[in-house]
């Protein structure tokens, strides 16, 4: 039952600081549009555009991998391997610490019985 209890809160931790993470990258796609917007110079639009992309994507699969988290939270022990899969997707795509955190919740939580 312990390692219910560790799973269930590393990855309510996750889910909330991918929701942080999540206001973050809002913020450097506004950051970044404010930033730019004054300048019209064809390769500093192309920058822009690379990077509100770059901002946007991460953002997108961020948002996802936050509302899996925080349904999958309460019961991290059916949602083992849903927990393992998108905490090594959140690793890579979404934000590093919170997909670590889903991910140790993950391999951590006890097996279902069958």
């Amino acid at each position: 039952m312990a390692d219910e209890e560790t799973a269930r809160t590393l990855v309510t931790i996750g889910a909330w600081l991918q929701l942080v993470l999540w206001l973050v990258g809002i913020a450097m796609i506004a950051f970044t549009f404010l930033l730019f917007l004054p300048i019209w110079d064809p390769l500093i639009m192309i920058v822009f555009l690379l990077s509100a992309g770059f901002y946007f994507l991460i953002t997108i699969f961020g948002i996802i991998f936050m509302i899996l988290w925080f349904r999958w939270r309460h019961d991290p022990s059916a949602h083992k391997t849903g927990l393992i899969v998108t905490g090594i997707f959140g690793l890579i795509l979404a934000g590093f610490i919170p997909g670590l955190l889903v991910l140790i919740g993950g391999v951590i939580a006890p097996s279902e019985k069958a």
